[in-house]
């Protein structure tokens, strides 16, 4: 009980959703790529460049993306790899200097990050980049939560 009602996403799915995609496990970073994969909805809606659109959906950290990407067997790809790389703009020793991976996919990446951003000697122009990485980390783990709702509501119609 509280002053809103709020629904945690991760006990439907531990007793309402499996699909095979996800081999036992409940984690959002699965769970997205499952219902991608199994939601026409999903894969029609987000093929299309209209997240971080101007008459789409709106986006302080995207432009025009495009979330749905298939592999060479039709497979949706995970949009936590679609992510754009960190540090693309950074000089070698800048990255070097970082000490961090190119790519922002899992929770303990992006503390490692904020630790980074927040406790090391870096520069401002890695700082930035760490910044817009988990800027736009973030923002997919909440787009995924509104993907899932979405995939299940249109199951239920």
């Amino acid at each position: 009980e509280g002053p809103r009602n709020m629904v945690d996403m991760l006990e439907l799915v531990k007793s309402y959703y499996y699909d095979p995609y996800m081999k036992g496990s409940n984690s959002i970073k699965v769970v997205l790529p499952a219902v991608l994969n199994s939601s026409s909805y999903l894969r029609e809606k987000y093929s299309k460049p209209i997240y971080g659109s101007f008459e789409g959906i709106k986006s302080l950290n995207f432009q025009d993306w495009i979330w749905i990407k298939e592999d060479d067997q039709g497979k949706v790809e995970d949009p936590y790899k679609l992510l754009p790389k960190l540090f693309s703009d950074l000089s070698d020793e800048d990255y070097l200097m970082a000490g961090l991976d190119e790519e922002l996919r899992d929770g303990g990446a992006a503390m490692m990050a904020y630790y980074k951003l927040q406790f090391e000697d870096i520069s401002d122009e890695t700082k930035t980049s760490i910044i817009e990485g988990l800027l736009r980390y973030c923002e997919l783990d909440t787009l995924a939560m509104v993907m899932i709702y979405e995939a299940w509501r249109e199951m239920v119609k």
